[in-house]
């Protein structure tokens, strides 16, 4: 039962599984093809049809159903409840064993059921799993970014700075300093020539005065 108290819509599911299918099956019918040239099987392009169609099942299946459960578990849960990774990781391995054991059963291959769905919820799991760890990771060095707004200096900059090198890249307050020591030598050199133009000046009076 959904709860009333969300207001923002529901992700859509069939739209976005057609899409996620579309890519497996593509992606099937390349490797097929790869495959089926390297095997020299008599028909390559059946072949490579073949595996296209039933890795589309495969994503179409998987992400309609990993779709559905965590559809089911926001609508359950309390409004602003995130889910956890390990939800993930659960929901992305159930789909995988759904989808393989689907796979099967549209196949005819019986036997086949038990091992597809343990091998692709395997899948399922470890991807969600390698997503998360990702994720996390990419997380965390967003966060220092933001933390420490000072950036890190390459090697490059700190071969410039070393005192061995011929040249020097200054900072901006080293920029700043210099720039201030420069205005200072130049109010002083301006207040030496405002002395020496008064002492001209009062040479000038001089003679004018003792006339």
């Amino acid at each position: 039962m959904q709860n009333s108290s969300r207001t923002e819509p529901p992700e859509p599911i069939l739209f976005p599984a057609l899409k996620a299918g579309a890519v497996a099956g593509l992606a099937g019918t390349l490797a097929g093809g790869v495959i089926g040239i390297l095997r020299s099987t008599p028909h390559a392009k059946t072949f490579a049809v073949l595996t296209g169609a039933n890795t589309f099942v495969l994503g179409w299946t998987y992400w309609a159903v990993r779709s559905t459960m965590c559809r089911a578990i926001y609508d359950a849960s309390p409004p602003g409840t995130a889910m956890v990774p390990r939800d993930r990781v659960l929901i992305s391995g159930a789909s995988g064993a759904i989808a393989g054991g689907f796979l099967g059963i549209i196949l005819r291959k019986m036997p086949n059921v038990v091992p597809g769905a343990i091998v692709w919820g395997l899948v399922g799991l470890g991807g969600q799993y390698a997503y998360n760890v990702a994720d996390a990771r990419h997380t965390q060095e967003v966060i220092e970014k933001m933390e420490n707004q000072e950036p890190k200096e390459s090697i490059l900059d700190r071969a410039i700075r070393s005192r061995w090198s011929p040249v020097k890249r200054l900072t901006s307050k080293e920029y700043a300093d210099m720039l201030k020591e420069k205005l200072l030598a130049v109010e002083a050199d301006i207040a030496i020539a405002n002395e020496e133009i008064e002492k001209l000046e009062r040479q000038k009076r001089e003679p004018m005065e003792e006339k």
